[in-house]
C-alpha cells in the first residue's frame, strides 16, 4: 500500500489507542471490590441437630437408624452432611452398626458415604458367634438394598481371624462379602489332638 493512503487509517489507530487508554484508566480508579458474598447456592438451608432418623420397610419393620449430632444440607446438590454419624441396619433381629467421622448422603438417602475413621460391626448369626469387625477410611452404604462397598483398604476381624483386602463389596452386608485387590488373611491356628 503506498504510503500516501496512511492517512486515512489515523483515525483507527488514534481511536484505538484511546479506547485502550480509556480501559486502562478505568483499571486503574476502579474502587477494589470486597470479597464477594458466598453463593446463595453455596450456603446450607437447613442445619439440624442431635437427629435421629428412622427407615422402614413395606411390612413396617424397621430397616434402618441414622443418628448424627449435627446434619447440614446443601441445596445446590441436594446433599446432606453428617458429623459423627452412627448408622443401624437391622435384618431378621441381627444387627449392623457403623460410625465415622462425618458422612453424606444423597437426596432421598438411598447412599450414604462415611468418611474417617470408619468402623462397623455385624453381629454373629447365632447366638455365642463372635462378632464380625470392619474398619477403614471410607465405606458406601446403600441402606434400602443393605449393600456396602469401599475403594479403600478395609480390615476385617473375627474371633481370632483378620482379613486385609484393598477393596470390599457387600451384595448383602448381613452375609455376602466381596474381597479384592491384595488379600492378606490370618486365622488362628488350630489346637492339636493330643
Amino acid at each position: 500500500m503506498p504510503a500516501s493512503h496512511l492517512y486515512r487509517f489515523y483515525p483507527v489507530i488514534i481511536a484505538s489507542l484511546l479506547a485502550a487508554g480509556a480501559i486502562w484508566l478505568e483499571h486503574l480508579t476502579r474502587i477494589p471490590e470486597t470479597e464477594a458474598a458466598p453463593d446463595a447456592d453455596e450456603t446450607p438451608d437447613f442445619v439440624a441437630e442431635n437427629v435421629h432418623i428412622a427407615g422402614f420397610a413395606d411390612d413396617g419393620t424397621l430397616r434402618y437408624t441414622l443418628d448424627s449430632p449435627r446434619l447440614t444440607h446443601f441445596p445446590k446438590t441436594d446433599m446432606t452432611f453428617s458429623d459423627h454419624p452412627r448408622l443401624q441396619l437391622f435384618r431378621q433381629g441381627r444387627r449392623l452398626w457403623i460410625n465415622a467421622d462425618s458422612g453424606e448422603a444423597n437426596a432421598q438417602g438411598e447412599r450414604v458415604i462415611f468418611r474417617g475413621n470408619v468402623e462397623a460391626e455385624r453381629e454373629g448369626r447365632d447366638a455365642g458367634d463372635d462378632a464380625l469387625h470392619f474398619a477403614s477410611d471410607s465405606l458406601t452404604v446403600w441402606p434400602q438394598e443393605q449393600r456396602a462397598a469401599s475403594d479403600a483398604p478395609v480390615r476385617i476381624v473375627q474371633g481370632g481371624s483378620r482379613v486385609d483386602a484393598n477393596r470390599f463389596e457387600a451384595s448383602n452386608v448381613f452375609g455376602d462379602m466381596k474381597l479384592s485387590g491384595k488379600v492378606r488373611m490370618r486365622f488362628p491356628p488350630k489346637p492339636r489332638n493330643s
